[in-house]
């Protein structure tokens, strides 16, 4: 629970930071690229610029294993080509909560996961305000001790400001 508070004054802090940066909204998905699973998550994520070439992006969301999650990310664009094109790197931690429960024995399941992660992709700027993306994520969760490589992460966003 500290962490979630930690994540969420982190990304507060940075969005008022100043009005002229870059501010955008938009719909995010992660899809596991592994049998039997292909868990897909889906959400909502926030980009905020802080210089240049650096982006703080939040997200939140469910996916189809009954995870909830939070996360922060930092990002930075490797290649720019006049916003129109964009490669990217970025790091960041979240929170996932598990939750499930069983009709047949009527017990509940409830746990909470730490992961960090890395991605790297490319956004591509398709209007004016509107940008589509996609990237490849891993994922590293700290209490379990579990490397997770294989997502594939996909999105569309809007630019408020």
């Amino acid at each position: 629970m500290k962490c979630i508070f930690l994540i969420i004054f982190c990304f507060i802090s940075f969005i008022g930071y100043s009005q002229k940066n870059s501010l955008s909204v938009g719909a995010n998905s992660d899809l596991l690229l592994e049998s039997p699973a292909y868990d897909f998550y889906y959400g909502f994520q926030v980009k905020y610029g802080l210089k240049n070439r650096n982006y703080i992006l939040g997200n939140v969301g469910y996916s189809t294993a009954n995870i909830t999650f939070i996360g922060a990310d930092y990002s930075y664009d490797l290649i720019n080509f006049s916003n129109i094109f964009k490669a990217y790197t970025n790091a960041g931690v979240g929170a996932e909560f598990y939750s499930e429960k069983w009709k047949q024995s009527g017990t509940s399941v409830k746990e909470t996961y730490i992961p960090l992660n890395v991605q790297i992709g490319m956004e591509l700027a398709i209007a004016k305000k509107l940008q589509i993306y996609t990237g490849y994520k891993a994922k590293y969760y700290i209490d379990e001790d579990v490397f997770d490589p294989n997502y594939l992460n996909f999105g569309v966003r809007y630019k408020l400001r």
